[in-house]
């Protein structure tokens, strides 16, 4: 769905359309460290797999920290960044799979970013994405990770693999050049080449390729098996034992570096999905693992040490998931996640930091989502893939596919934790039924987008006859008509809605734009862009409405279209502009 896509709707829709906070001091640093393809069987802390890697400097991070047992991320990799980034479910970001297999989406630019909100915040936090991308294009658009990404700065790989971790593309802020030194170590140099360079408090989040495939022999120095003679085509257990080992050690490394500065980090450790399925070890099922909706797919390690943990080595039982680090950092900043968005942003993420400082806190969640699907806009998200939800019990999974009714399975994982009993297939309990009713009726809610109007951006505008004021009647559903109205403008005059889908730039104006600047009265702005701007002439009270009508296309659902008017006011006090303009509303489309 392209802008033009959307503006044509409006301009037919319309009468017609011509061209004219804090939570904690801010003082300590946050250093969010993703694994690749590592699932809890093969993090020796979670005590799990019969005989996972050696990853001694995680086990002493959960030991001075706290380690999350039901902590869930997506089945595969984009997904997972792209809920850590925005806070998002994926379909909402409709990042539903590997990009670019099965799915051309990438983050978008008007993507509500963690880095941004540090910055809009003014958290006076540096920051920087280090490692690996996958948010992007592979090539094209080397500068994807600050551009739209918002980091200030990247070094690292933009797509998602490398077919050779001693020979790779490394790109520096929109520059890259090939690298010969072992990814797992280059991407820790470079962290820690940026963080010695801040005199400031400072967020960088590091994502390793490792352990992804290839699999191979790391440096001799960085593991201890032997893998002399060995094929990791035809053994890649000890190849992929060796790579998290490395990766292990790197981390050591990593922490070292920060010297005293480790004492003012809080660390974040977390699997991005779950164990690559030619790698997993007995009990776990070989067939439930990475891009499966079972918990070998999904339940990653998540592990969290530094000065925002009270009473550390303890375990935390509670469901999160990696959509809530986003909320999580910014809490640890200082910031107010929900307070930062705007208020028409959907959040799905919850600050797990409670659970740091309080060993008898109370669940915060009571279900966590997992989703994978193909394509980039609706209906997608629920044609082709799985959606799962859990509560402290039971998982519900629904399985989609393309033409055919979804399928669901049941699983007590209480009793049944590798997920080989489908309660579905039998008779179920009064307990069961209940369980299993509650999860279909609040993924049916979860997944289906209702549309909202929020006004923002209030101004002080004053006009002949008062403060402009916006305001709707309808609804802003897909297939629907719903009004944009104002009232409070100057009698008898002319007026103008601009309608757009941006409310932060009208090229060349970035928004708001004091009216001001062009002589107009104190406290008046542009607030949206005029992507399709409808004249209309307000009424005897000054009053006026136009009908927007909204195709019956669900690929528009979730987008957001902002509103805005001016209206001609010569008698306006002190406006030698002689217009007037009133608050904002922005509609997030939805399909109920």
């Amino acid at each position: 769905m392209t802008r033009d896509n959307l503006v044509q709707p409006l301009r037919l829709g319309g009468a017609l359309a011509v061209l004219t906070a804090s939570f904690l001091p801010a003082q300590n640093n946050v250093l969010v460290i993703v694994g690749d393809d590592i699932g809890v069987d093969k993090v020796g802390a979670y005590r799990e797999g019969h005989k996972p890697p050696p990853t001694p400097t995680l086990d002493a991070l959960a030991r001075r920290g706290v380690l999350f047992r039901n902590a869930y991320s997506n089945a595969v990799c984009s997904p997972t960044r792209a809920c850590i980034h925005t806070g998002q479910y994926a379909f909402r970001t409709l990042i539903g799979s590997a990009i670019p297999i099965g799915n051309p989406a990438t983050l978008q630019e008007s993507a509500v970013t963690l880095p941004e909100v540090l910055d809009r915040a003014k958290s006076g936090y540096r920051h920087a994405a280090i490692g690996k991308w996958h948010l992007g294009p592979a090539r094209g658009d080397e500068d994807h990770p600050r551009r739209v990404g918002g980091w200030s700065h990247f070094a690292g790989m933009l797509p998602g693999a490398t077919t050779d971790y001693y020979n790779w593309p490394r790109t520096v802020d929109g520059s890259t050049q090939t690298s010969t030194t072992y990814t797992t170590t280059q991407m820790v140099d470079d962290a820690l080449a940026w963080i010695r360079g801040q005199n400031g408090p400072w967020v960088c989040y590091l994502a390793f390729n490792a352990p992804h495939t290839p699999f191979h022999a790391p440096p001799a120095n960085l593991h201890t098996q032997d893998l002399t003679g060995k094929d990791p085509d035809q053994q890649p257990i000890p190849f992929y034992t060796a790579m998290v080992e490395a990766m292990d050690a790197e981390i050591g490394r990593l922490l070292a570096g920060l010297g005293s500065s480790l004492d003012r980090t809080n660390v974040v450790f977390l699997g991005d999905n779950g164990t690559f399925e030619p790698v997993i070890e007995a009990p776990f099922p070989s067939d439930h693992g990475k891009a499966t909706p079972y918990e070998g797919g999904t339940n990653v390690p998540l592990i969290v040490a530094g000065p925002a943990v009270a009473s550390g080595g303890r375990e935390v039982t509670a469901l999160v998931g990696a959509v809530d680090l986003f909320a999580t950092v910014l809490e640890l900043a200082g910031v107010d996640a929900r307070a930062s968005v705007p208020a028409w942003v959907p959040l799905d993420s919850i600050s797990f930091a409670p659970y740091l400082a309080d060993p008898n806190r109370s669940p915060l969640r009571q279900t966590i989502a997992t989703e994978q699907f193909t394509g980039d806009s609706w209906p997608r998200p629920e044609r082709n893939g799985f959606a799962t939800l859990r509560n402290d019990r039971y998982k519900l999974i629904r399985l989609f596919r393309v033409a055919q009714p979804p399928t669901e399975q049941l699983y007590d994982l209480l009793v049944d934790p590798f997920e080989q009993s489908d309660l579905l297939l039998g008779s179920l309990t009064t307990e069961q039924q209940l369980a299993r009713d509650s999860l279909r009726a609040e993924l049916d809610a979860l997944r289906t987008r209702t549309a909202a109007v929020y006004r923002y951006g209030a101004t002080d505008c004053v006009g002949s006859n008062g403060r402009p004021t916006i305001g709707v009647t309808g609804s802003p559903v897909i297939g629907t008509t719903y009004r944009v109205l104002v009232q409070n403008g100057p009698r008898r005059s002319s007026a103008v809605l601009l309608s757009g889908l941006s409310a932060e730039t009208w090229a060349p104006l970035v928004l708001p734009f004091p009216l001001t600047t062009l002589g107009g009265g104190a406290g008046c702005y542009v607030l949206a862009s005029g992507d399709v701007l409808t004249p209309v002439s307000t009424d005897a009270a000054g009053a006026a409405s136009i009908p927007v009508a909204l195709p019956s296309d669900r690929s528009l659902v979730g987008w957001t279209v902002f509103h805005g008017w001016l209206l001609t006011d010569p008698s306006a006090p002190a406006n030698p502009l002689g217009i007037t303009a009133s608050d904002g509303l922005a509609a997030l489309l939805g399909d109920r």
